[in-house]
C-alpha cells in the first residue's frame, strides 16, 4: 500500500523485560522466539506490509537485534541503533533522531496485532489531519497495560485508575512537531500529549490485541498468531513418519521428524530439527521451537517449548511455557486448571463441565531441569537454571 507522503517506521525494542522473569534472564524479551520468530519480528513485518521503505529499531542492544532480523527483511531498508537509556521515554525521546520531516509510524516491540490495526492508525491519520493519531483498543481487564482516557479533549495515558476501559496499542501516528515536542520533554508523551490538546486523533481498533507483559500473554499471542493460518504447511526437508497423523492447518519446517504414530493436531507449529517421538500428541495453539525434543508418549497443548528444550516419555505439558534449553524429564505433570478463586491476569477464562476456569500450567525457566514424575501445579514459576529433584510437588 502507498502513501503520497514518506512514512518512517520505528518500532521499540528496548524494554528489559523484568515483568517476563524467569524467561528473560539474559534475553530482552522482544527477542523471545514465537513460532519460529522473535517477538519483534511481528511488528516490522507489519510495517513491511504497509509498503514502507525505512524502518529503525531503537533498542538497549542494537547489535544483538540486527543480527537476530538480518535473515528475515533482506532488501529492506532496517536499522537498529541504541536508544541511550533503559525506559520508554528514552527511547520515545530517541525517536526524533531518526524521523526525517515527515510522518512516523511508532509501534512497540511487544505487541501482537494484525496488520489491518497498524492500517487503520495510518490511515486514519492520513485523513484526521492531525499531529499525532493514538491507536486505542477497549479492554475490560486493563491491568498491566497502558491504560488511556480522553480527558477535555486530551488522551492521557495512565497505568493505575483501570476505570477508562480502554488501553493504547502501543501504536502511534505522529508528525514532526510532536516529535520535536517529545524531544524537549525527554519523552514524556503525557506531557507531549497535553501540549497538542486538539490536535490529536484517536483511532479505535476493535480486533485481537496482545500487549507481551507477562509470560502468559505469550500464549494468547500464539494463539492469534496461528489463528491466521488456514491451511498445513510442511516443508520438502521435514521427515514426517508415513503413520503418523497430521491434521488441520499445521506448520513444519525443514529438519523436523515426526515419528510412527504421532499425532498433530492444529494450528500448531514445529520448528526447525524438532523431533516429535513416537505416539506423542500435539494438540492446538503449540508451538515448538527449533531443535526441541518432544518424547514418546508425551503430550503438548497450548505451550511453548522453547529452543532445545527436552520434553521426556510420557509427560504432559498444558498451557505451559518451557524456556529455552530446559529439561522435563519422563512422567511429568504439569496441572493447568486454576482453582476457583485464583486469578491470574489477562486470562481469559474457560467453561470446563459448566464451570468457569482459567487456565494456566508451568512457566519454567531456561537451562532448568524437571525430574522425573514430578507435578507442578497451576500458575507455578520455576525459575532459570534451577534442578528440581524426582518427584517433586511444585506449588
Amino acid at each position: 500500500m502507498g502513501y503520497s507522503r514518506e512514512v518512517i517506521g520505528v518500532v521499540l525494542g528496548g524494554g528489559k523485560g523484568t515483568n517476563m522473569e524467569p524467561l528473560t534472564p539474559h534475553l530482552e524479551k522482544s527477542l523471545i522466539r514465537l513460532l519460529g520468530k522473535p517477538l519483534i519480528y511481528y511488528p516490522i513485518k507489519n510495517l513491511v506490509q504497509l509498503g514502507l521503505k525505512r524502518m529503525y529499531v531503537i533498542s538497549r542492544n542494537p547489535q544483538r537485534i540486527s543480527n537476530e532480523l538480518g535473515r528475515y527483511f533482506e532488501g529492506v531498508s532496517l536499522e537498529s541503533i541504541g536508544q541511550g537509556g533503559d525506559d520508554l521515554n528514552s527511547a520515545l525521546k530517541m525517536v526524533k533522531e531518526v524521523s526525517g520531516k515527515g510522518t512516523t509510524l511508532i509501534s512497540f516491540g511487544d505487541v501482537v496485532l494484525p496488520q489491518e490495526a497498524y492500517e487503520l492508525a495510518l490511515n486514519s491519520h492520513v485523513n484526521s489531519g492531525k499531529a499525532i493519531t493514538v491507536l486505542m483498543t477497549p479492554l475490560s481487564d486493563l491491568q498491566g497495560y497502558f491504560e488511556v482516557e480522553v480527558v477535555d479533549g486530551v488522551v492521557i495515558n495512565k497505568v493505575s485508575t483501570h476505570k477508562s476501559g480502554y488501553a493504547w496499542t502501543g501504536i502511534l501516528v505522529t508528525e514532526r512537531d510532536f516529535l520535536n515536542s517529545l524531544y524537549e520533554l525527554d519523552g514524556d508523551i503525557n506531557g507531549a500529549l497535553r501540549l497538542f490538546r486538539g490536535n490529536v486523533n484517536v483511532a479505535l481498533w476493535s480486533g485481537w490485541f496482545v500487549d507481551v507483559s507477562y509470560p502468559w500473554d505469550l500464549l494468547s499471542a500464539i494463539k492469534y498468531l496461528l489463528s491466521d493460518l488456514s491451511e498445513a504447511r510442511v516443508s520438502k526437508d521435514a521427515d514426517i513418519s508415513p503413520k503418523a497423523m497430521v491434521e488441520g492447518p499445521v506448520v513444519i519446517d525443514a529438519g523436523a521428524k515426526v515419528d510412527h504414530d504421532a499425532i498433530i493436531r492444529g494450528p500448531a507449529y514445529i520448528g526447525n530439527d524438532v523431533y516429535v517421538g513416537n505416539n506423542a500428541i500435539i494438540r492446538n495453539n503449540t508451538s515448538l521451537e527449533e531443535g526441541a525434543v518432544i518424547g514418546a508418549d508425551a503430550e503438548i497443548t497450548e505451550s511453548l517449548i522453547g529452543r532445545k528444550a527436552t520434553v521426556g516419555r510420557g509427560s504432559f505439558i498444558g498451557s505451559s511455557i518451557i524456556g529455552d534449553e530446559s529439561t522435563i524429564e519422563p512422567g511429568v505433570v504439569t496441572l493447568n486448571v486454576l482453582p476457583t478463586g485464583v486469578e491470574v491476569s489477562h486470562l481469559s477464562p474457560v467453561i470446563i463441565k459448566g464451570k468457569q476456569l482459567a487456565k494456566l500450567g508451568a512457566i519454567v525457566g531456561p537451562g532448568t531441569r524437571i525430574g522425573a514424575n514430578s507435578v507442578i501445579y497451576p500458575g507455578s514459576i520455576v525459575e532459570a537454571n534451577k534442578y528440581i529433584q524426582p518427584l517433586s510437588i511444585l506449588k
